[in-house]
């Protein structure tokens, strides 16, 4: 993708935020078989491992790209990357927090606890952004009802409350502001994903069949959590 002036904004923030130097990245090997990333690239700003993967363009629900300028603000949203069966939340938090956007204020998080590996299932997400604050936590956090792991997704999903041990891992989006465009791309942090798919392999078997694994493709549908799961937890 071409890049723009809001992009390189945004990208300039990242780093200025991250307090570290940017580093060219060259040389990515080609994907991996049986769905394993690009490549093992070198370390974002901040020092977390990044992984890239098959590029896909966030889509709504008749799948045609979806308009990141008409995001809700403060509102959930949910697509899967780079699995099949692996949940992501996005979240525009209407300020710049260094990440994509006309205002860098969009940031994308894989939705799989770091404590319990709950997530956003079809019959209930314990796992949302809050806008409001509530008994457990402040407001604008992501909250883990089940066991009341709290991160703050403005600075990387790091741990704040809670038993979790590590932070939600950063999903690495790219935007045209041109078109308004989102398309995953990557990964940075410790993901949960072979703990994932070892504790649910019964459940995303019946669920998914054998695709649970496979790379989501070139698109990956993205939706209010509200619309993909039937309950959503409140705590």
């Amino acid at each position: 993708m071409t890049a723009d002036n809001d992009s390189i904004d945004c990208d300039q923030r990242r780093e200025f935020l991250a307090a570290c130097s940017s580093a060219a990245l060259c040389g990515f090997a080609t994907a991996l078989a049986g769905g394993e990333a690009l490549a093992n690239a070198p370390s974002s700003p901040g020092g977390h491992a990044r992984r890239l993967y098959p590029a896909a363009l966030l889509v709504d629900e008749r799948g045609a790209p979806f308009n990141g300028r008409s995001l809700q603000p403060r509102t959930n949203y949910l697509f899967h990357f780079p699995f099949v069966a692996t949940p992501c939340l996005l979240i525009d938090l209407a300020r710049d927090v260094g990440g994509v956007g006309r205002g860098c204020s969009i940031v994308a998080f894989s939705a799989i606890c770091s404590h319990q590996l709950a997530y956003p299932a079809k019959e209930v997400s314990f796992i949302r952004f809050q806008a409001k604050a509530s008994t457990h936590s402040e407001a604008e956090r992501i909250h883990c009802c089940a066991d009341h792991s709290v991160y703050d997704p403005a600075q990387g999903a790091r741990v704040v409350a809670g038993p979790a041990p590590a932070p939600l891992a950063q999903i690495e989006l790219s935007y045209d502001a041109k078109t308004g465009n989102l398309t995953a791309t990557g990964l940075r942090g410790t993901d949960q994903f072979d703990a994932f798919f070892r504790k649910y392999d019964f459940k995303l078997g019946m669920e998914f069949g054998g695709r649970a694994r496979d790379l989501v493709g070139r698109t990956s549908q993205l939706q209010e959590l509200t619309r993909f799961c039937r309950n959503v937890a409140q705590c």
